[in-house]
């Protein structure tokens, strides 16, 4: 049999014969690897056709098999063989050392083994395979070891990416819940503003937290809020309720927060550049709540109009937060007891 002795070619048929021997755990031994090496290039049809026959039966090579194969087909060529199979060592051995380098950068935890390998390999090399025929066995131990920690790797490493996908998952679903768990535990269920109890955690941090504008507190009350009760029920007070608290949630947006303090009363937490410019957006929102009426539900006419009075407070630096919350509550007394539907900013 001729071989072709292009390092290239030759180079290109070990990495062919190779994972041939690794998927049906044929032994590399430089017996088993003629025999596949001839296998790939197709020279002997009539040895691909038994060993095709031998891997389905036996889902590899038995060893007695592979004895009869080489006898019977490459006994006779065996120097020709080796001959050929010592120039692709030499091609695969630089493939492998140049593969090792470039991997050396990546692994630190495989960096040991290979540096490992990578010494083996460069004295086979430099012992020559011709005249040390023990360096196949040592070649293909070091090319089987690779394949098997590379195999290694791979599979830790895709398990690993499947347990961090299932954990990023995992993780994902608890922020969520937890997420979802705070924003209830701080919305008004009525309304959807934040709450009271919000409102008292972050009054605190308003009030210290530095920043470049005014920190105002305002109190909006719905003016005579339990007539409506009275006199429409109180679904129609919670609808009232409801729609004042979509007209303080849309003017707070990009401004600061609203909360619903406590039945039909509000606050607003804002920076603000100046006193007129808080007054001004206190009238911009009271304006907007007097479109809102109650409607006779057979003709739609508007039948009683929704007004709603405010108390505004500036906080001094370094006033302590309950002293905001004092002002604020006492302008918005100030507003009610000069008419209600009104603006008050606390002296």
């Amino acid at each position: 049999m001729e071989f072709d002795t292009t390092l290239t070619r030759s180079a290109h048929y070990l990495k062919q014969a190779l994972p041939i021997m690794i998927r049906y755990r044929i032994p590399l031994t430089p017996l088993n690897y003629s025999i596949c090496y001839c296998y790939v290039v197709g020279s002997q049809p009539e040895l691909n056709v038994e060993l095709d026959q031998i891997i389905a039966r036996y889902q590899g090579c038995p060893p007695h098999l592979a004895r009869e194969l080489f006898d019977k087909y490459l006994s006779q060529h065996d120097l020709a063989l080796f001959h050929e199979i010592s120039h692709s060592f030499q091609g695969a051995i630089d493939q492998v050392q140049n593969g090792i380098c470039e991997t050396l950068e990546s692994s630190q935890d495989f960096s040991a083994f290979l540096s490992e390998c990578h010494y083996g390999l460069h004295n086979l090399k430099k012992r020559g395979a011709e005249q040390d025929p023990s360096a196949y066995d040592e070649v293909l131990e070091y090319v089987s070891r690779l394949t098997r920690e590379a195999v290694a790797m791979q599979q830790n490493a895709l398990g690993f990416q499947n347990k961090l996908e299932v954990a990023y998952d995992e993780i994902k679903l608890l922020k969520e819940a937890l997420f979802a768990s705070q924003r209830e535990a701080n919305t008004d269920k009525l309304t959807g503003l934040l709450n009271r109890g919000k409102f008292d955690e972050d009054i605190v941090s308003f009030c210290t937290h530095p920043l470049s504008k005014q920190k105002v507190l305002i109190f909006v009350d719905i003016d005579h809020f339990k007539r409506f009760n009275d006199d429409f029920g109180h679904q129609k007070g919670d609808d009232i309720l409801r729609k004042v608290a979509e007209k303080l949630s849309h003017h707070a947006q990009g401004r600061g927060d609203a909360y619903r303090y406590g039945g039909e009363e509000f606050c607003l937490t804002l920076s603000i550049s100046s006193v007129s410019e808080a007054v001004s957006f206190a009238n911009m929102v009271r304006h907007d709540i007097r479109k809102l009426s109650v409607k006779d539900k057979k003709t739609g006419e508007p039948i009683r109009q929704i007004t709603a009075s405010f108390g505004i407070a500036l906080h001094k630096e370094g006033a302590p937060w309950q002293s905001l919350i004092e002002l604020a509550d006492r302008a918005l007394y100030l507003a009610k007891s000069h008419g209600r539907d009104r603006v008050e900013v606390a002296g």
